[in-house]
Parts: structure tokens; C-alpha cells; sequence
């Protein structure tokens, strides 16, 4: 009897003492969860400011192109370059957007699956619009300068240019060079995702993605890492 007791009451205390390590457990993952949560805010906060600069220098692009194409629409080359960056202005405005909503959207409260996944969409969609901002540059800073000096100095380059024969072929060998290094930027980007280049792709990926996103998914990592032991 005495011995049925003892190993009943071992059961109770076997059980009151993992209750006990589950629960500490428990406080100790809460505890980390929110220390690392933190430090995925702070990590995350210059890409938003980043964005946030990306936006404003889009609009600063849309008022600069909408204030030549608008007061030039008699000349048509300037007509062009004013809705060049009109329009380039109007997607870099949208592309940071896009990344800004993505931050926001980031539930912190969310388990660290869903905190992966909605990182991951953040990430992907931050690589997109970098790409999509950031390649035409090539090219779209030839129109930039255009619409940069008639907004701010009235000077038509694009007429100096036809006057000059030196800076006109300056300018021809800029789009050039622009729409060559636009198709050098392609095929180095399909020659790296050769499955044989697998780990450079990586690399290069990371590369697109920036400090911010890396330590935040790195943070994140860890924290799953944790909650799986």
C-alpha cells in the first residue's frame, strides 16, 4: 500500500515538474519571441525609410515632369521627356509603396510561420521593385537631366545639343551605352540563374535584397530555430 502511495505521489511530482519547465518553457520562448520581434522592428526600419525617400523623390519627379511636358507641349521632344518622367516618377512612387505596405503588413503578433511566409512576400516584392525602378535608370537619366534642366534653368539640352555637334554625340552615345549595359544586365541575370550557378545566385540575391531584410529573416530564423528545439 505504502509503496503504491510512494510511486503515486513520484507520478504527481514527476507531472507538477514538467508542468513546471512547460511553463517556463513557455515564458522563456514569450520572453525571446518579443526580444527578437523587437529587433526584427529596429532591423526593418531604414528599409522604411528608404522607401519613404524613394517616394518623395518619385513625386519630386512627377511635379518636375508634369512642369515640362505641360509648358512644352509645342515641343515635342521635351512633351516626351516631361511624360518620361511623369510616368517613371508614378512607378517609383508605387513601387516604394508597395515595399511600405509589405512592412506594414507584417502582423507582429503573427506565429513565426506566418511571419516567414509574409517576410518572404516582403523580400520578393522589395527585389521586383528595385528592378523595376532601378533598371531603366540605364536609360531614364538621360530624360531626367533633360526635364531636371529646363525645370530648374529653362535650358533645353536637347536643342544645345543639335546646335553642338560634340554634346549631341555625347548624348546618342549615352543612350548607347544605357541600352547596352540594360542588355548586359540582362544576360548576366539569366546566366546567373543557371542551376550550376546556384550558390552564386544566392549570393547575388541577397546582394538585391539589402542588410535590412537579411538580418530580419536571420532574426527569424533563429527564433523558429528555437521555438522547434
Amino acid at each position: 500500500m505504502n509503496t503504491t502511495m510512494e510511486l503515486d505521489d513520484l507520478k504527481l511530482a514527476w507531472k507538477t515538474l514538467d508542468a513546471r519547465l512547460q511553463q517556463q518553457n513557455a515564458l522563456q520562448l514569450a520572453e525571446l519571441y518579443d526580444r527578437k520581434i523587437g529587433r526584427i522592428r529596429a532591423s526593418l526600419r531604414p528599409l522604411m525609410v528608404g522607401q519613404i525617400v524613394q517616394i518623395l523623390f518619385g513625386a519630386w519627379m512627377i511635379l518636375m515632369g508634369v512642369d515640362v511636358w505641360v509648358s512644352h507641349r509645342d515641343v515635342p521632344h521635351l512633351l516626351i521627356a516631361g511624360l518620361v518622367m511623369h510616368v517613371y516618377g508614378v512607378a517609383t512612387v508605387i513601387a516604394g509603396g508597395v515595399v511600405c505596405n509589405g512592412i506594414a503588413r507584417i502582423d507582429h503578433a503573427a506565429p513565426v510561420l506566418e511571419l516567414q511566409r509574409r517576410l518572404a512576400r516582403l523580400r520578393r516584392n522589395y527585389v521586383i521593385s528595385g528592378l523595376c525602378v532601378g533598371l531603366p535608370w540605364w536609360v531614364m537619366w538621360v530624360p531626367f537631366i533633360m526635364t531636371l534642366a529646363m525645370s530648374a534653368a529653362g535650358i533645353d539640352i536637347y536643342a544645345v545639343a543639335n546646335a553642338s555637334s560634340p554634346l549631341a554625340n555625347w548624348l546618342n552615345m549615352s543612350v548607347a551605352v544605357g541600352v547596352l549595359g540594360l542588355f548586359g544586365t540582362w544576360v548576366f541575370h539569366r546566366w546567373s540563374r543557371n542551376p550550376s550557378r546556384a550558390a552564386f545566385a544566392k549570393k547575388f540575391d541577397d546582394s538585391l535584397v539589402g542588410g535590412s531584410l537579411l538580418k530580419a529573416q536571420a532574426k527569424l530564423d533563429s527564433l523558429k530555430a528555437y521555438a522547434e528545439e
